[in-house]
């Protein structure tokens, strides 16, 4: 079993989800989408992954991977970045 964290910053929002993957199962834990308007993107970022970790009762040590897309790829604790 692996928990897997998306996060994409768009320019007006930052959506991120975590998931447990199982096999070929991928089960939706949590998620969480905020409004840029005036705020630093990364910042959202960071608190979207401690949100849907608090949701789903995890920590960042539970988390395997972390994929960012959009404006996400200098996301510091990300693992890796998916570009269109």
């Amino acid at each position: 079993m692996t928990y897997t964290i998306g996060i994409d910053i768009g320019s007006g929002a930052v959506k991120t989800v975590l998931f447990r993957v199982e096999g070929d199962n991928a089960e939706w834990l949590a998620k969480r989408s905020e409004r840029i308007r005036r705020r630093d993107p990364m910042t959202l970022a960071e608190e979207g992954r401690d949100g849907v970790l608090a949701d789903a009762g995890l920590s960042p040590e539970d988390v395997d991977y972390i994929a960012t897309t959009g404006e996400g790829e200098n996301v510091k604790f990300a693992t890796g970045h998916f570009y269109s």
